[in-house]
């Protein structure tokens, strides 16, 4: 076997470190063709130069790596992507300690090749992997987005049915659930809202910049410590907002031409609101603003924003606009009108690979904190700018997904095919401009809801906000009984390919029609 007993001894130190998978029989099958002696040399030419695709192959397939059809479906929006960031992004699959691991493991075989039998070796771990499996024994702990574990890597054995009968229930549950805004003609003090949506932001991205006791959080009103977006991709997490009315639906569904009475916009519009839309970039990358301008979305065309100045730069090379100056300008030119107003407003200040002229660091990862001390200081800004306009407007900040910084031994920062805690838990927080509820000498700190939520829980407050204005002389109701019996929603995120479900102090992965235990990583 030669130096292929490197190949799959590497492979297993991965496997069992948990970095990669291992399917035990292909590589099994791999292993023996590869022994099988050969008399011809031109036969044991052909072998080696047909084993250096089918290993890499392999290796692919056991790696934690996407599908390849799914790199294919999205091979448009990855030819998009420059040079630059490109290059960036093959930096993080680098990993020096596994480097330098292989490296010793190659020196050692080319000094005992002689007097161990590597392949021998090589076949007893191969062989190892079901016997360790049939044991029931996990012998890695799974942070992966391809489990692929069909062939007894995990005890999958003891997950069966059951986590699909509790998907399966909780979307019959959440089918069931519906919010519908009143007009707001009938409002003691009508109102305008805003939703900041923000590209790249959860708790754990906060937490990896030390940034989770962000000031900006502490000037809102109600901070959702365990919201959900579901996704951790632009596409379907935008949609998850525009179904904000209903609850969650599965990933397949969200493609489906949804009812209007789920639309949010719809909703909007239909109890007498104006809406509008804005991004702080041109929104051709995977076409979002054609997306977002659909009548299942906004239903609107998007406003200019090309009087604001650029503040940076995205992966592909098109301007990103500054968020302060954009927000704060577009606001002053609307023209007054009795009507209130939504706006849909979406940033990608945050996203992985933007470019800032004059920054020595070109890395996207070592700008996300001053990005982020940007992004909040100009949210920031804009609240109080609208608290000097007098007119109450209800400020609704909810990231997409997270930019996964931190990253795990089989996700590199910056992937987010796992739909993990770690993307999709992200800081939505409300702010009320104008809300006369407290003191002004009172403690600015927000409620904080600490159960399970998702996007149900927003539409079902701002129901509460039109039905009985916080922004009236009384102030209706105290803002703390609004938020104490907000629906729930118990953790479910998915992706075209993967699911992650919680379950009781746990989660639980489905990839290729398995479910297996799911930590996320460190």
């Amino acid at each position: 076997m030669g130096y292929w007993s490197i190949y799959f001894i590497a492979k297993l130190g991965l496997f069992y470190s948990g970095f990669i998978g291992f399917h035990w029989l292909p590589n099994l099958a791999f292993a023996i063709t590869l022994a099988l002696p050969l008399v011809a040399t031109r036969y044991r030419l052909i072998r080696s130069v047909l084993a250096i695709p089918v290993g890499l192959a392999l290796l692919y397939h056991d790696s934690w790596l996407p599908p390849i059809s799914r790199i294919l479906a999205q091979k448009d929006a990855l030819t998009g992507f420059d040079t630059e960031y490109l290059l960036e992004l093959l930096g993080r699959f680098v990993n020096l300690w596994v480097l330098a691991v292989l490296g010793l493991l190659l020196v050692v075989y080319l000094l005992l090749r002689r007097r161990l039998r590597f392949a021998t070796l090589a076949f007893l771990g191969i062989l190892s992997v079901p016997i360790v499996g049939l044991q029931g024994t996990n012998v890695v702990q799974l942070v992966s987005s391809r489990p692929a574990l069909e062939d007894g890597n995990v005890a999958i054995s003891q997950i069966k049915q059951e986590p699909t009968a509790q998907l399966e229930a909780f979307y019959a549950t959440e089918q069931g659930k519906r919010v519908s805004f009143p007009s707001i003609a009938d409002s003691a003090t009508p109102f305008d809202v805003v939703f900041l949506h923000v590209c790249s932001l959860s708790w754990d991205d906060m937490d990896y910049v030390g940034e989770n006791n962000s000031t900006l959080l502490n000037h809102f009103d109600v901070v959702f410590r365990r919201f959900n977006t579901a996704a951790s991709y632009s596409g379907p997490a935008v949609l998850r907002l525009f179904r904000s009315n209903c609850g969650q639906l599965s990933h397949r569904k969200l493609y489906e031409a949804g009812a209007s009475q789920c639309n949010l916009f719809r909703n909007f519009e239909a109890a007498g609101f104006e809406v509008r839309g804005l991004l702080n970039h041109d929104g051709h990358f995977d076409q979002f603003a054609g997306m977002v301008q659909e009548p299942s979305g906004l239903g609107v065309k998007l406003d200019d924003n090309r009087f604001a100045p650029v503040v940076m730069h995205s992966f592909d090379g098109t301007p990103i606009y500054e968020d302060f100056p954009l927000l704060s300008e577009w606001w002053a030119r609307q023209v007054p009108s009795v009507r209130p107003r939504v706006l849909y407003y979406n940033t990608i200040a945050l996203h992985d690979g933007n470019r800032i002229a004059g920054v020595k660091s070109r890395s996207s990862l070592e700008t996300f904190k001053p990005r982020l001390d940007k992004l909040m200081s100009d949210f920031d800004r804009f609240i109080t700018f609208l608290e000097n306009r007098g007119r109450p407007v209800v400020v609704i900040l909810v990231p997409e997904h997270g930019a996964a910084l931190r990253g795990d031994k089989v996700q590199i920062p910056g992937m987010r095919e796992i739909p993990n805690p770690k993307i999709t838990l992200v800081p939505a927080a409300i702010k009320l401009v104008g809300f006369k509820g407290k003191p002004d000498n009172a403690p600015r700190q927000p409620l904080q809801v600490d159960k399970p939520v998702s996007y149900l829980a927003v539409s079902t407050l701002l129901a509460d906000f039109i039905a009985d204005s916080p922004f009236a002389g009384t102030g209706g109701k105290p803002l703390v009984d609004r938020v104490k019996n907000l629906p729930g929603t118990p953790f479910v995120s998915e992706n075209e390919d993967v699911v992650v479900m919680g379950r009781e102090n746990t989660y639980l992965i489905r990839s290729e029609g398995t479910w297996v235990d799911y930590q996320p990583g460190p």
